[in-house]
C-alpha cells in the first residue's frame, strides 16, 4: 500500500557487520615517537569511495515495497528499484477487521500481487493485477457490506534519484484502471482512474536505524495528501522492525481525515527471498466503529 517498507533498512546493519576494525599494539618508545609524529603530521586526504550505495548493492529487503497501508497495495515503499534487467514479485494477504454495535464485518483481500521489472539502470515499471476481495460479516452500512469482487488493475514508474550512503529517494508514478467489481459505495471499483504521484525516501540514523518517509498526492475524482512517516530497526543480519504512521486528507470529497499505523517485521531467508508480517491499526476509523488489520507477505527476486 501506499505505504511503506520494511528491512530495506537493514542493509545499514550489513554494512556495519561488514566493515573491518584494526587494532595496533604500541611496544617500545621508538613507535611512542613514531605515532606521535604521525598524529602531528597532515593526514592525506582520503581517496574517493568507489563501493555502491545501498541499492546498487541490491538486497532484496532492500528493494522490496511491502507492506503497505489499507487495503491497495504499496507502490512507493522504498526509493531503491529493481536492477536492470531484473525481477521482483511480491504477493501476499491483507484481513481487516471492522467491528460495531451490531456485529464484525471482515474484509480479506490476496493475493496483493505486484510485478516489478528493472527497464535500465535507475528505472522500474510495475503491474499490479486484480486483487481479490471478499466482504464478509455484519452489516455496518456502507461501506461495510458483504460482497465479493475485484479491485481495480495498476501500472506504474518508479524513477530512482540518489542512492547515497547516508540517503536513498525515488520518485514514482501509479495508476489504476476501472476493471474491478462491483461497482458503487460498497464495491471494490472506483469507477474511474485513479492518479499516484510520490517521493520516497530513507534516511540512516545509525548503523541499524533508519528514517522513511513518503510523500504522495493521490487523485480518485477528489486530491487527497497521504504523507507517511517511519521507523525501522535492523535485528540480526537479516531481520527488522518497523513502525510507520499515515495520514490521509480528505479520506472522501466532503472532508475528513484518517491515519492508520502500522508495526511489522521483516525476514530474509536467502539474498532473493524475503517474508514479512504485520499489523495495522485504524486510529481514526468512522465513528462507533473500530478496525484493525494483519497480513503476511513474501517477495522473490528472479
Amino acid at each position: 500500500m501506499c505505504s511503506v517498507p520494511l528491512a530495506r533498512r537493514s542493509i545499514w546493519l550489513a554494512k556495519a557487520n561488514g566493515g573491518a576494525f584494526a587494532t595496533r599494539t604500541i611496544a617500545n618508545r621508538t613507535n611512542n615517537v613514531t605515532v606521535v609524529a604521525a598524529i602531528v603530521a597532515p593526514a592525506p586526504a582520503p581517496a574517493p569511495s568507489s563501493s555502491p550505495g545501498p541499492c546498487a548493492q541490491g538486497a532484496i529487503a532492500s528493494i522490496v515495497d511491502r507492506p503497505g497501508v489499507g487495503r491497495t497495495l504499496a507502490v512507493n515503499g522504498s526509493p531503491c528499484v529493481v536492477p536492470a534487467g531484473g525481477v521482483v514479485l511480491e504477493t501476499g494477504m491483507r484481513s481487516q477487521v471492522t467491528a460495531g454495535s451490531s456485529g464484525v464485518s471482515t474484509l480479506s483481500v490476496f493475493p496483493q500481487a505486484l510485478l516489478r521489472w528493472g527497464a535500465s539502470n535507475g528505472n522500474e515499471l510495475v503491474v499490479a493485477p486484480p486483487l481479490y476481495s471478499q466482504r464478509t460479516g455484519a452489516n455496518l452500512g456502507s461501506p461495510f457490506v458483504p460482497a465479493t469482487g475485484m479491485q481495480d488493475v495498476g501500472v506504474g514508474y518508479k524513477r530512482q534519484l540518489h542512492d547515497r550512503a547516508a540517503s536513498q529517494d525515488a520518485i514514482e508514478a501509479f495508476a489504476t484502471f476501472p476493471t474491478g467489481y462491483p461497482s458503487g459505495p460498497n464495491g471494490f471499483t472506483t469507477g474511474a482512474p485513479t492518479y499516484l504521484l510520490g517521493y520516497s525516501l530513507a534516511v540512516a540514523l545509525g548503523p541499524i536505524v533508519s528514517l522513511t518517509t513518503t510523500q504522495n498526492v493521490v487523485w480518485a475524482g477528489f486530491a487527497s495528501y497521504q504523507p507517511s512517516l517511519g521507523v525501522s530497526i535492523a535485528v540480526g543480519a537479516r531481520g527488522a522492525v518497523l513502525l510507520q504512521d499515515q495520514v490521509t486528507t480528505p479520506v472522501s470529497p466532503t472532508g475528513g481525515s484518517g491515519n492508520r499505523v502500522v508495526v511489522g517485521i521483516q525476514r530474509s531467508l536467502s539474498p532473493n527471498v524475503v517474508l514479512d508480517a504485520e499489523y495495522e491499526v485504524n486510529a481514526l476509523p468512522v465513528t462507533g466503529l473500530t478496525q484493525h488489520a494483519f497480513g503476511g507477505g513474501a517477495a522473490v527476486r528472479f
